[in-house]
């Protein structure tokens, strides 16, 4: 068998380029792969608080960041507590505590349903674009 090379395959005779909806179809989904792959990373990294202690705001002891902590300074907060205040806060407040463990439970930010559609939509168009184009 005879090999051929890329311009006997890719150039009409008339020096256009004949290129298949299936080629089109697979760069597309390749820049949508590569699109997903690099929000994903930029959105997966977690910055975490310049200083790696802080001083309670309770009782002024100085104590390292923990991941309660990095979530609070994530969520905005400004005011942090040490471990054991946090601990003495929490059994004064019981109502507060099962108030949120209720509140976060089944809740999500919502991040995997956007990669899905950021994923399928361009699919199904490029998808709907092949079928059409085979029997149009």
């Amino acid at each position: 068998m005879r090999s051929r090379r890329v311009d006997d395959i890719c150039v009409t005779g008339n020096g256009s380029m004949n290129v298949s909806p299936e080629s089109v179809a697979a760069v597309v989904v390749i820049i949508v792969i590569v699109i997903v792959i690099v929000i994903g990373y930029f959105l997966s990294r977690r910055r975490s608080p310049k200083e790696k202690s802080f001083r309670c705001s309770r009782c002024s002891a100085v104590s390292q960041h923990t991941s309660r902590t990095i979530n609070a300074w994530h969520a905005g907060k400004t005011k942090f507590f040490c471990g054991s205040c946090h601990s003495e806060w929490l059994r004064s407040h019981p109502a507060a505590r099962a108030s949120v463990r209720e509140s976060n439970g089944g809740q999500r930010s919502g991040c995997l349903g956007v990669l899905a559609c950021l994923i399928f939509i361009p699919i199904t168009f490029v998808l709907a674009w092949l079928y059409a184009s085979q029997y149009l």
